[in-house]
């Protein structure tokens, strides 16, 4: 049942789908969007000029307030896409995967924006592509008879700027991410080199061959009711158990399996792409993995982030020429690479800042999906009407 002053319309008679050119004088300069030029979030990130000497038909043609949606999968399910506040230009053209929907005067063109990145816009869409596997499109006339439940122009008008002040808030920490995340890599490239010192260290650092400060350890035969462990680069060292994604268990015993115990490192079987991984848990890993152990006194948590800097990494692509994608590095190709030995309470020092670091892009992170799931829920309930805005 539709709210009070609302209708049901189709988004075909809202808008003109994939406007027509019309002609444009020789040389004009022109905005252009390629589907690089839109993220994943339905947002316009990057906006070229371009002196086009003469009309592009083989283009898509939009002008500012016009709505982008991506045809192609995967770049529709992935909501490329974007409103077209404001442009360099008057008009301008963009890739022929891209949907251009131009709302008429009665109907807003950011609460339409709205519309084309819900759930069930995209949901739809994703049921009635066409073509063959992987070059499947989202058709004309999916948009066209798409239906919607649309309220009076001022009430859109209202719902699209409610919803635009969670975009605002989005954006400004996605903005405070990327300063923290960019802070913290600077910081790693400075303080786990020697390059800059925390105060009250002074004089050279050592540096030592990988195999003077870590071992490989290879403890089997353990109880079968052990934790099983996957090394994964994105999350580290975690229990099977708390992945996402479906993993293979193992059939049989798991006899040969290696013990990892909290504080050891991985050499996981594609290392050669990034750092070791670090474990927090104790477990087990399959024979497959090389487990480390440290030989002198260390600060774990300072090897754990050296073994995810730049600086570690261009050595290890160095040791590690040849080795194939799918082929993991060997302890003899780690023992020899040469890592830093500060003073432990320099070790110790440098890991509480780089580990304040990562709270801090841990809680925005947090903040991040938290506003993400408000404006989802948000989107849900304005959009259908459960939940009605006063309009001035």
């Amino acid at each position: 049942m539709l709210p009070e002053g609302w209708k049901s319309e189709k988004l075909g008679d809202l808008c003109t789908l994939n406007p027509k050119c019309p002609h444009i004088q020789s040389a004009s300069l022109t905005s252009f969007i390629s589907m690089d030029g839109v993220s994943n979030d339905a947002k316009i990130s990057r906006v070229t000029l371009h002196h086009f000497k003469k009309e592009k038909n083989g283009f898509s043609y939009f002008q500012e307030h016009d709505i982008l949606v991506a045809k192609i999968t995967p770049c529709f399910e992935n909501g490329k896409g974007g409103y077209l506040d404001k442009l360099p230009t008057s008009h301008g053209f963009g890739s022929t995967e891209f949907h251009v929907l131009r709302p008429s005067p009665n109907a807003d063109g950011k609460f339409i924006y709205y519309i084309t990145t819900s759930e069930r816009f995209r949901t739809l869409g994703e049921m009635n592509m066409q073509g063959s596997a992987g070059q499947k499109r989202v058709p004309k006339n999916f948009i066209e008879r798409f239906s919607i439940a649309t309220p009076p122009l001022p009430e859109q008008k209202k719902i699209a700027a409610i919803l635009s002040t969670w975009d605002h808030a989005i954006e400004g920490t996605e903005k405070l991410l990327a300063n923290s995340q960019q802070q913290k890599k600077a910081l790693m490239q400075q303080l786990l080199t020697g390059k800059k010192r925390l105060p009250g260290f002074t004089g050279e650092w050592i540096w030592k061959r990988s195999k003077e400060i870590f071992k490989s350890i290879s403890i089997k035969n353990n109880p079968s009711t052990s934790e099983l462990l996957s090394v994964t680069q994105d999350q580290g060292v975690i229990p099977r158990s708390a992945l996402e994604r479906r993993v293979v268990m193992p059939d049989g015993s798991v006899q040969g399996y290696k013990l990892v115990n909290p504080g050891n490192f991985i050499i996981s079987l594609r290392s050669f792409q990034g750092g070791l991984e670090y474990s927090y848990y104790r477990g087990l890993v399959s024979p497959a993995y090389t487990v480390l152990d440290n030989k002198i006194e260390i600060e774990n948590e300072f090897y754990k982030f050296y073994f995810k800097s730049y600086d570690f990494i261009g050595h290890l692509a160095v040791a590690t020429i040849g080795i194939r994608d799918g082929k993991q590095i060997s302890y003899e190709d780690f023992s020899f690479i040469k890592l830093p030995y500060p003073p432990v309470p320099e070790q110790k020092a440098i890991a509480a800042v780089l580990s304040t670091a990562d709270e801090e892009i841990t809680a925005l992170e947090s903040d991040l999906s938290r506003l993400r799931q408000e404006k989802k829920a948000l989107m849900q309930q304005l959009l259908t009407g459960k939940r009605r805005v006063k309009v001035d």
